[in-house]
């Protein structure tokens, strides 16, 4: 679930050592990479440090709470009640966060244009979709459909659908899902979960501070209108309501987890921050290089690859 959101930033796809930087910190080198220009929406001190989540991210950063560190928290803190941008280093290979700089005016221009508190209504072609998926069956097949889409399967196509690598990305994930709906004549939801979440893959655990999936509405064999979850990297047998899809997210046996709010949302939108600011991608161009970037990844190890290049 992830992109380093740095449209001001030259990232390149290939070269994963051209945004990286030393600094001397008390005699010890410590090589950064430039994690990019970006909104944190969170900030919560735990165990000696604070851990900070971004926009589109849904891994956890820390800082270590320290006297070197004040004033990059500061900004952080002060950044998180504006809902503007900085520019924010991590140390090489850890979701550890060595520097934080003051965004230009450009950056900050730029991001209050396009975060919106406001939900835009979908393209001509949306307006034409279905919102109900007439039956069970029915469901269960776009299920199948979208589940083959998955990175590393037969049917896949490109880009392939980053189910297998959770750590990142659930936001191209589902809007990929949606497309998929779209093109089946379907319109759907998106449920945005916000917390202290962990799951489960049934061979690793991972860690996020949101997740989100598509949700969509059937008719049952009664012909009442029930509503599902679709998230392949959670459940990979089938739709789940979004009671057990919200607790598959707060799988204890993982750690120490909470639930601090969940919302529905239109599914045109990309993404939605905790305090209800909005994201989106209508073209798909952010969604697919996001895929693209993860999609030789599998597990939940971390940190995620730099996808600076697909920011907004």
């Amino acid at each position: 679930m992830m992109v380093f959101v740095s449209v001001l930033s030259i990232n390149s796809c290939s070269d994963s050592n051209a945004n990286q930087e030393t600094m001397n910190s008390q005699s010890k080198e410590v090589t950064m990479k430039d994690f990019g220009r970006t909104v944190p929406v969170g900030i919560d001190k735990e165990d000696g440090k604070f851990k900070v989540s971004f926009i589109l991210s849904a891994q956890p950063y820390e800082i270590k709470d320290t006297k070197e560190n004040e004033a990059y928290v500061s900004m952080i803190t002060q950044a998180v009640k504006n809902e503007s941008p900085v520019h924010v280093f991590l140390k090489a290979n850890s979701n550890e966060i060595a520097k934080v700089e003051s965004p230009t005016q450009e950056d900050i221009r730029f991001f209050k244009s396009t975060l919106t508190k406001e939900e835009k209504s979908g393209n001509e072609v949306s307006r034409k979709l279905t919102s109900v998926i007439p039956n069970l069956a029915t469901l269960n097949s776009l299920f199948t459909q979208i589940k083959n889409q998955s990175c590393g399967t037969s049917t896949a196509s490109s880009p392939c659908i980053t189910f297998r690598y959770p750590v990142d990305g659930c936001y191209a994930r589902a809007h990929k899902m949606r497309q998929i709906l779209n093109n089946a004549g379907y319109e759907c939801e998106k449920q945005f979960v916000y917390g202290n979440l962990r799951a489960s893959t049934g061979t690793c655990c991972v860690s996020w501070v949101y997740h989100v999936a598509i949700l969509v509405s059937f008719k049952n064999a009664s012909g009442v209108v029930e509503k599902r979850i679709i998230d392949p990297s959670l459940n990979s047998t089938g739709p789940i309501t979004d009671v057990a899809w919200r607790a598959a997210c707060t799988n204890s046996t993982c750690g120490s987890t909470s639930v601090s709010s969940f919302a529905n949302t239109a599914g045109n939108v990309y993404y939605r921050s905790p305090s209800g600011s909005l994201l989106y991608d209508n073209n798909l161009v952010n969604t697919n290089c996001t895929l693209t970037a993860f999609s030789a990844l599998s597990g939940c190890s971390a940190p995620v690859p730099s996808t600076a290049h697909c920011g907004f």
